[in-house]
């Protein structure tokens, strides 16, 4: 049975009683230490320094020590015994006490002190947690280790290679199981899983060509040819530039035996032909992507918004559109289908006989232009569009900024539309679809969510209305017309919900061509494992999964392995702050039986990356111990677990992750403790408990006996996302609490996701409403249980993008009772500035809900003032949370004499804040920031 994580319930403010023991996140509990010194702070933070010193508690008596206590109590022992009995006892005391003197004679006072430090159980919240081991001697974490990369843990990169692409000599072992990863010095090398196979594919990432010098920075492997055989083209990338979160520019290359040449469209191809043309920065084109067709017979390839056609055979490269331009987006998304809907870098699909191409043509003629202006960054360095002003330097610098624009459609305004062609590529020609609509039309607007090829018969795609309420499945035959039609609708109001973005179906190999498909829907309010027999099918035939307290993770993959006819899922069978891995045995005698893989009787948070066909297994465990790394063979896992668990053939497996270098790494460092728990806040509206997933972060050398502590809690607190979980992490809450002796609590509110549709509902139509009640409600128990721990004038709540927003609801509504400060970046003030599809998601068109007015936005700036004080920070070149959010904020606590605050601007950072040190510097500002309100400088 999964392990109880600590409860304990929120009511009329008075201590409750914790439910089950504390989950204690530490890679470090078998260590032993004899170390003890003082460790200095960083130079970078005097005044957190000057702090820390003030804020010191004085070492209480040793009287106090959970060790001494408990050996005084066992000595005490019952009153009623006689004094015969306590003069035996006395005498024995007292040899004890001679070999006592014996023992610290030969042992180093330093080293009995780090034994009494070692992993020490104190009481919070009414229940004994266990606490990380700490030394003086210790190095503590700090953010300067933390930009190091020394707190992370190495994970190799796996790309698992198709039975295909196996290797050619047949002096080779050609079991299978390889996979593309980096080697030394960069290098992209093959290896073999349960071997010590390794053969380089690209030694030195550095070619020339013309007399230029490029570096590889990405492989794309021929994906129907062995992967060494001579001749055999595969991609390359170089150069890359940025654009947006999932989308660049680069240049990319055909190499095949030792030789690269560029892929370019066809109006470039003359000047590459020439010899003696010198090669300078604008001679060859960089692409917005490049990929091969199923058999690697053909290149499709992206330039200004065209899709284009190589076959590698003969070189020649058709153009498939004409039309693109800032306007028109032909097989790539734009900003808001590529942040909202797809989350990739193409709008384009390959049918697996590599007879048809199914594209989407979005057109964003109608949709408003966004303005971002850059103040220091080159030409060169603005990857958002194809049209910037071109301004001259003086003296390197712009005198003036550099202008561009995206098309960026907000709440109620014009969003692009979608078109869905297909490109014949016997005929080279493409045909415009027609969708046929049953019932009511989803609108000339409607979101095209994804698409895929069930079989070479069948296309299958989902459409939603413009504020995704209504999903529609839809089938194109390209053997029958030209026309789509409908096979289902849903009405998310079933279950109170919405449409969000999806992973792909899962296709099952059939019988004559046609195939089956697994996906992901909604069952009992749980998201759910269903198999439909066809493409056509109107509804699923067997529900795979039937979780009532669980759920599939919503972006887990459903892999299948045909040779074992299971399905592999990741789930939350063991509560909502872990992910297990399943199987289901699709076998016709015991269908859908569920299998544990991943240990039941085990915490843990994992993730995976399977091979093609489900055989071999890149399986992550993320925490709450050290995260590992293993490769599964499949196959030998169900031998295995023919006599045994599955979970002890995992065990069984090496780390390939340099485990015991971040072990060795992490040995002698003094980390916070994580608790994990779930905390009551009411009730259901099926009387079960409502509880709020909460990290609680304790410093190192944590004493509820050395006086109060400050508080600082931490908030996403997005629909359907989820912070709160057993990952192994040292991030900024962490530092914090190190460096600040803070206590951190991470919360996700009611709307997040991970416990069902019941719960994550919560946010529809009312962005904004539950997120301040829930935090507020559990800062504020969280102080009353805990009242002898907190220094109710030292508490503080920070969030970055929409956390920044839930910070601000949250200092807003809570009108400085609870949180004396606060600390917000990036933050979206009102969700009429953000993006339609997104917004209009959770919230529905503005002229339908007046929540626009008051919850989904900074409205009562009053309450601001009764706040210590709060810091805001923000890029200029937002191209996601824009600037006008913090700007309009601004001018409003300007009208209402708000001036108790700070800001600070990044010049030309986008939303990760990062251009030119700003992301070394924002989180510098936090902690500086931050030790100077608890350290009373704001007073």
């Amino acid at each position: 049975m999964p392990l109880p994580v600590e409860e304990y319930e929120m009511v009329d403010q008075l201590p409750v009683e914790l439910e089950a023991g504390p989950s204690i996140h530490s890679p470090r509990n078998s260590r032993n230490s004899t170390s003890s010194t003082s460790s200095t702070s960083s130079v970078l933070f005097d005044e957190i320094h000057e702090y820390s010193s003030k804020a010191g508690h004085e070492d209480e008596s040793f009287n106090y020590s959970p060790l001494f206590q408990r050996v005084l109590h066992s000595y005490q022992g019952p009153s009623r015994l006689g004094k015969y009995w306590c003069t035996i006892i006395g005498l024995a005391c007292i040899g004890l006490w001679v070999v006592g003197l014996v023992v610290y004679a030969h042992e180093s006072p330093l080293k009995i002190i780090s034994e009494l430090n070692k992993h020490p159980t104190i009481a919070v919240s009414g229940k004994n947690v266990t606490l990380n081991e700490y030394s003086a001697k210790f190095t503590n974490i700090s953010l300067t280790d933390y930009r190091k990369g020394r707190y992370f843990s190495f994970r190799e990169p796996i790309t698992w290679l198709n039975p295909e692409q196996q290797q050619s000599s047949a002096s080779e072992d050609t079991d299978g199981g390889h996979y593309l990863t980096r080697g030394p010095k960069g290098s992209f090398v093959v290896r073999q899983i349960d071997t010590d196979y390794t053969k380089d594919f690209i030694s030195s990432t550095q070619f020339a060509y013309k007399n230029n010098f490029f570096y590889v920075e990405g492989v794309q492997l021929n994906p129907n040819q062995p992967w060494d055989l001579p001749r055999t083209p595969h991609i390359v990338k170089t150069d890359s530039l940025k654009q947006w979160r999932h989308l660049s520019f680069a240049i990319y290359w055909i190499y095949r035996d030792g030789f690269f040449s560029p892929i370019q469209p066809p109006e470039n191809l003359e000047k590459l032909k020439n010899p003696d043309n010198p090669l300078d920065a604008e001679v060859l084109d960089k692409l917005h992507f490049a990929e091969f067709s199923p058999n690697g017979d053909y290149i499709v390839f992206g330039f200004n918004h065209d899709l284009y056609l190589q076959n590698l055979e003969s070189g020649h490269v058709d153009r498939i559109t004409s039309n693109g331009s800032k306007h028109i987006f032909n097989g790539k998304p734009d900003w808001v289908y590529e942040e909202e809907v797809v989350s990739d870098y193409k709008l384009f699909w390959w049918s697996p006989d590599q007879a048809n191409l199914v594209y989407v043509t979005l057109n964003d003629t109608d949709v408003q232009e966004y303005q971002l202006d850059y103040y220091v960054k080159d030409r060169v360095e603005v990857g958002t569009q194809y049209d910037e002003s071109e301004q001259l330097k003086v003296d390197n610098v712009n005198q003036y900024p550099i202008k561009t624009t995206i098309k960026y459609p907000k709440p109620g305004t014009a969003n692009p539309t979608a078109t869905i062609n297909n490109y014949k590529v016997s005929e080279k020609k493409s045909t415009k679809l027609e969708i046929i609509h049953p019932t009511r039309d989803l609108g000339h607007d409607f979101i095209f969510y994804s698409g895929s090829w069930i079989d070479s018969k069948n296309f299958l795609m989902k459409h939603a209305d413009r504020t995704s309420k209504i999903l529609k499945k839809m089938v194109y035959r390209p053997h029958d017309s030209n026309q789509i039609h409908v096979v289902n609708v849903q009405d998310t109001a079933d279950y109170n919900g919405w449409v969000d973005k999806m992973t792909p179906v899962t296709v099952v190999p059939g019988k004559d061509g046609e195939n089956k498909y697994i996906d992901k829907i909604v069952a009992n309010g749980k998201l759910s494992l269903a198999l439909f027999d066809s493409a056509n099918s109107q509804n699923y035939s067997v529900l795979l999964t039937r979780p009532s307290e669980w759920e599939v993770v919503s972006s887990s993959p459903a892999v299948f392995d045909q040779e074992n006819n299971f399905v592999y899922t990741l789930c939350t069978i063991r509560g909502a702050l872990e992910t297990s891995l399943i199987g289901i045995d699709l076998d016709s005698e015991k269908r859908a039986k569920l299998i544990q893989i991943t240990d039941i009787d085990s915490e843990g948070v994992y993730d995976v990356e399977f091979s093609r066909n489900g055989h071999y297994l890149n399986l992550n465990y993320a925490g709450p111990l050290q995260p590992w790394q293993k490769l599964v063979n499949m196959n030998h896992l169900h031998g295995y677990a023919q006599d045994d668990e599955p979970s002890n053939y995992i065990a069984r497996q090496p780390y390939i992750n340099r485990y015991e270098a971040f072990q060795e790494k992490l040995k002698d460092t003094n980390i916070p403790t994580r608790v994990y728990r779930e905390i009551t806040i009411g009730k259901n509206l099926d009387n079960t408990p409502l509880k709020v997933g909460v990290i609680e972060i304790l410093p190192p050398r944590f004493d509820p006996k050395r006086g109060k502590y400050p508080l600082l809690v931490n908030a996403y607190g997005g629909p359907g996302s989820q912070v709160v979980d057993k990952s192994f992490k040292i991030e900024l809450e962490d530092i914090v609490s190190a460096k600040l002796d803070t206590i951190v609590l991470i919360i996700d509110p009611r709307g997040t996701g991970g416990r069902g549709w019941d719960y994550q509902a919560a946010a529809k139509g009312r962005i904004g409403y539950w997120e301040p009640r829930d935090i507020t409600t559990v800062v504020s128990e969280y102080i009353a249980v805990n009242k002898n721990l907190i220094d109710e004038e030292k508490t503080a709540i920070w969030g970055w993008s929409y956390g920044g927003f839930t910070t601000l609801k949250v200092l807003e509504y809570d009108s400085g009772n609870t949180f004396k400060y606060g600390m917000a970046v990036a933050p979206v003030t009102n969700w009429l500035f953000y993006d339609s599809i997104y917004t209009e998601r959770y919230m529905g068109l503005p002229a339908e809900n007046k929540n626009y007015e008051t919850t989904a936005r900074i409205s009562q700036y009053e309450n601001f003032k009764k706040l210590k004080r709060f810091l805001i920070m923000h890029g200029t070149s937002d191209d996601n949370v824009h600037l006008q959010n913090l700007l309009w904020l601004l001018d409003k606590y300007n009208l209402n004499n708000v001036e108790n605050y700070d800001v600070t601007f990044f010049p030309d950072s986008d939303h990760l804040i990062d251009f030119h040190n700003a992301n070394s510097v924002v989180y510098d500002r936090l902690m500086y920031w931050l030790g100077g309100a608890f350290g009373g400088r704001y007073q």
